[in-house]
């Protein structure tokens, strides 16, 4: 079976990968989000899926929040973190990949009405690019860059002008990456 068609077969090894997933967003994730991420994507199947997000918060494992406008999320408690410590070596690390890469591409495709500020200043050094991608309300990234030249600047600025929730995805993308792969001893 291709590793990329591999789906987890019982309940535990969902309950890991759902945990782990918690862990690398370190965020409170809305129950519809986890639920697309996790079933409508492909990677865990429904039954098994409603199954071990029972058994998590019946365990205190994952937390339910209710925010203000009604809407229920999950985040992970104390024991789901130890439970991630203890047995995310159980479920295949690709697997683990796949599934926060999938929860970056969700939230990449919600970005659709980013809006993104970019400000230039010359200053002794170069030139400072400010960079801001927002969503609604809420600010996602700021990012200061020191350039050499205005031109550089404006360079990196258009470039990132031309696809703000990819520039954002890829910075994500990147910081978990590095954070999921082993340690080098």
């Amino acid at each position: 079976m291709d590793t990329a068609e591999y789906r987890p077969d019982d309940v535990n090894s969902v309950k890991i990968l759902l945990c782990c997933l918690l862990h690398n967003l370190d965020t409170v994730i809305g129950s519809e989000e986890l639920y697309d991420i996790a079933v409508d994507s492909g990677i865990i199947n429904y039954f098994y899926y409603n199954e071990a997000i029972e058994d998590l918060l019946k365990n205190d494992t994952i937390i339910s929040v209710v925010d203000d406008n009604g809407n229920t999320g999950f985040s992970l408690g104390e024991k789901g973190e130890l439970f991630v410590k203890n047995f995310a070596s159980y479920v295949e690390l690709s697997l683990r990949k796949r599934i926060i890469f999938e929860a970056l591409r969700y939230k990449a495709r919600k970005l659709q009405n980013a809006s993104l500020t970019l400000n230039y200043s010359d200053c002794e050094n170069g030139c400072r690019l400010e960079c801001s991608i927002s969503d609604g309300n809420v600010k996602l990234m700021e990012l200061n860059l020191l350039t050499q030249s205005r031109y550089q600047a404006e360079m990196i600025g258009e470039r990132i002008s031309d696809n703000p929730s990819s520039f954002y995805n890829d910075i994500i993308g990147y910081s978990i990456q590095k954070r999921l792969e082993p340690d080098k001893e």
